[in-house]
């Protein structure tokens, strides 16, 4: 078929190719620099967002009765709760840094839309599978690991189908936003939804959530990549090491390592601290956890409208230097925070920061696909340099968290004024170039 590149040659090729050739004909796109008419550009930007919403939905129900889950198997111990926890979020880094550079490879030969429809099915089995065994730890363990990866195995191949539609240039960063908005209007209403239902059912809704998202993409999502734009597959290409790749130059490395240090404060990232934290010092039980993540969620549905709003007032770059200044304020405010209403002022805050990393990631597309890489690439490559840094994550952020609670220190909120400060580490690292400048989009 000349839908291919050239034949699969892996496994997950061959699931690829299978699903593609079952999926809708690839529609006639055009290069990003050349976008299609805006009502089919509107038709396909509309079912990635509403794709996108209800996956965040699915992944947030869970995330007020994981921890609940697994406190109990562990009679109540938070301290042994949080070093399991950590352990899974590690895990799933681990693993993903070995997945996403074969999805993004595999995705920018074969297509956005086969890996998007793998991970929801691979969510949805594993979800079922915990509730119908939801006392089980090694199958609460494997789900973490395995759905924890295929978050970004979504995501990536998702950001990328954008790009196809809509290039690198100015334009991205809003539709980026409009995306962001709608996986916070998801992340509102899935802890919700979580907290009210309880563990175990929590997880039967989200696979059933997960298998509906399945079937809304495979229905309403055409493939975005044109065949001109599919890359040969090299396995070369699919090493865990891959992201170096974008250090070879001074522009795409600043880029990288400006994203890289920004993920340390990415809610998905610190969530399991988040819980510690909230039920040490508030004693907050699974409902609070599940209000908490809906705040959370509903600020970035505002910062995806902050973002839209900041960008065209001051730019890709001036959005990018008050979203790392607000978002470090609000791990400060949340650090210090030693009751609801303290809380609730640190999540308004977030609502300006939670998208700081989206001009910087639109700049990264650009100079990386001027470099010869592909979107999903360039995706992958991405994921797999914040991967290996949450394979450490979730461990250091217990570890300072235990000592700055012990021995008589009484310094809760150290692991997130660490994080404030790398968001300004983060924020110096970009103003040391102008991405402007040589922009070819720009």
């Amino acid at each position: 078929s000349s839908r291919f590149v050239q034949k699969p040659r892996t496994v997950a090729g061959l699931i690829a190719a299978h699903l593609a050739d079952r999926s809708f004909d690839t529609m006639a796109l055009s290069k990003p620099e050349m976008p299609m008419k805006s009502s089919t550009q509107e038709d396909i930007e509309r079912s990635i967002v509403l794709a996108n919403g209800l996956f965040a939905t699915a992944v947030t129900m869970v995330v007020p009765t994981r921890a609940t889950l697994v406190l109990a198997m562990k009679n109540g111990d938070t301290a042994a709760t949080a070093k399991v926890m950590g352990l899974m979020s590690s895990c799933a880094a681990m693993l993903e840094l070995f997945i996403n550079p074969v999805f993004g490879r595999l995705s920018d030969t074969f297509g956005r839309k086969p890996f998007l429809l793998i991970a929801m099915a691979l969510d949805s089995l594993l979800h079922g599978a915990v509730a119908s065994r939801p006392k089980s730890l090694p199958v609460m363990f494997a789900d973490r690991v395995i759905s924890g990866s295929m978050i970004f195995c979504f995501l990536s191949p998702l950001n990328a189908a954008l790009a196809d539609i809509y290039g690198t240039g100015p334009t991205l960063t809003q539709k980026t936003a409009r995306l962001q908005m709608y996986y916070g209007i998801g992340a509102c209403i899935g802890p919700l939804i979580g907290a009210k239902l309880g563990g175990r059912k929590s997880f039967a809704v989200s696979a059933a959530l997960f298998a509906a998202t399945y079937a809304w993409i495979s229905q309403k999502l055409p493939e975005t990549l044109a065949d001109e734009n599919r890359k040969p597959f090299d396995l070369l290409a699919c090493s865990p090491l891959r992201f170096l790749k974008l250090f070879r130059q001074k522009m795409t490395a600043t880029l990288a390592a400006t994203i890289g240090l920004q993920s340390f404060g990415d809610y998905l990232n610190i969530y399991d601290i988040n819980f510690l934290y909230l039920k040490t010092m508030l004693g907050y039980g699974a409902e609070q956890v599940g209000h908490f993540a809906s705040m959370v969620g509903v600020s970035q549905i505002i910062n995806g409208q902050m973002m839209k709003t900041m960008s065209a007032m001051a730019g890709r770059k001036g959005a990018t230097a008050i979203s790392n200044a607000m978002y470090a304020a609000a791990l400060v405010a949340l650090g210090t925070a030693r009751n609801t209403a303290q809380v609730g002022f640190a999540v308004l805050l977030m609502a300006f920061g939670h998208l700081r990393a989206g001009a910087v990631t639109n700049y990264l597309q650009d100079h990386g696909q001027a470099a010869g890489m592909g979107a999903a690439e360039i995706e992958a490559a991405k994921s797999n340099l914040t991967a290996v840094l949450k394979v450490f994550m979730p461990i250091l952020y217990g570890k300072i968290f235990a000592w700055a609670t012990s021995n008589g220190r009484n310094i809760p909120g150290l692991p997130y004024f660490l994080i404030a400060g790398l968001m300004g580490v983060a924020q110096l690292t970009f103003s040391s170039v102008d991405p402007d400048k040589s922009s070819k989009s720009a």
